[in-house]
């Protein structure tokens, strides 16, 4: 072998080395820096984070009840990027991280950080978080509305209103351009929940086409509110409908089991108005049925309707809403720590 060649091999030799040596030096340090962070979360787990590391929420932002129950904090290295409106809260008001942590303490709502540091929360009331202790003595009346929004919807608003009443309103795609009614309801502070986008029943072909029919109406509602990612769900015909075994045997058992599973809480009622069961049911008719849980039970969700057709329940609301108020029932809306009650299903 000539010089030039053993020059040759020794200088790779070295390269060789060198880059071994740098390779193990930026290993070494990658190590040590996982072992940081490890240590240095543990300690977080352990101790939470100093106050000036997590900045309090402002009274407007978290309730004196809420506030109890903030046993969790978070680095402030993740920011609440985006969040779901709170019941009461303005909605140019973003809560911060000690708020959305806080809601970890309450059972059935999330407050989660993903990579990118973005949390979502579901609405929710003081009244709402302390649903589960709600007594038998307790009269608790949550109005609902499905299959809206229509011209109707306005009207119930304005009468809401009127009354100082909020109700929960579950939604399906009625129109192009509904959107500018949802974004109402959403700014009048009322409950926007999911029911359907087509309201067709053929939704209940597979767990995969009832899903893609939802996640069309939570993509239209997030759109048309800038950020609201409702969890709160009515099937339609109800869990205990038999119309689905027409398209598949045993769907709403399925569907039942995997609606929580997926994050969502679902509803059916335990009274109903009856104002689906004309095209324009009498008012008086309405109100008779709606008003028939007062002496026989405490908790009620009442099922109404906001179709195009049901001018009637239009009228009968006030009367039902002041039959409630004089019986000392407070409103309250649906969420994932109230009062729910589902039916079992028959399919």
């Amino acid at each position: 072998m000539g010089e030039f060649e053993m020059a040759r091999k020794k200088n790779s030799e070295g390269l060789k080395r060198s880059l071994f040596a740098e390779f193990f030096v930026i290993l070494l340090l990658v190590i040590a820096i996982l072992v940081a962070s490890i240590i240095r979360t543990s300690n977080v787990k352990k101790q939470g984070v100093n106050a000036s590391d997590a900045p309090q929420a402002s009274q407007n932002q978290i309730t004196d009840a809420q506030s109890e129950t903030a046993s969790a904090v978070v680095p402030a290295s993740v920011t609440a990027t985006t969040v779901v409106p709170v019941s009461g809260v303005p909605a140019t008001t973003v809560p911060d991280a000690t708020y959305l942590t806080a809601m970890t303490t309450i059972p059935g709502v999330s407050a989660v950080a993903t990579t990118a540091g973005l949390y979502t929360t579901t609405p929710i009331t003081s009244a709402a978080a302390a649903a589960s202790e709600l007594s038998e003595d307790d009269k608790v009346i949550y109005l609902t509305f499905d299959d809206g929004p229509t011209d109707n919807t306005r009207n119930l608003l304005d009468i809401l209103d009127r009354y100082g009443v909020k109700a929960t309103f579950f939604v399906i795609h009625t129109y192009d351009g509904c959107e500018v009614q949802i974004k109402e309801l959403y700014d009048r502070g009322q409950q926007i929940a999911l029911h359907s986008y087509t309201h067709n029943y053929n939704i209940y072909r597979s767990v995969d086409t009832y899903f893609e029919d939802l996640q069309q109406i939570s993509d239209l509602v997030y759109n048309a509110t800038g950020g609201y990612r409702s969890t709160l769900v009515r099937f339609p015909g109800g869990t205990s409908n038999t119309v689905s075994r027409k398209y598949s045997s045993g769907i709403m058992t399925t569907l039942s089991k995997e609606l929580p599973a997926r994050g969502y809480r679902y509803f059916d009622w335990d009274w109903d108005s009856t104002d689906a069961e004309a095209n324009r049911q009498d008012t008086s008719v309405i109100v008779r049925n709606a008003t028939k849980a007062i002496g026989n039970d405490n908790h009620v969700i009442l099922l109404m309707h906001d179709a195009a057709a049901k001018t009637t329940t239009v009228e009968a609301l006030p009367q039902i809403i002041e039959a409630y108020r004089n019986a000392g029932y407070r409103f309250d809306v649906l969420s994932m720590t109230s009062y729910t009650y589902q039916h079992k299903p028959n399919n």
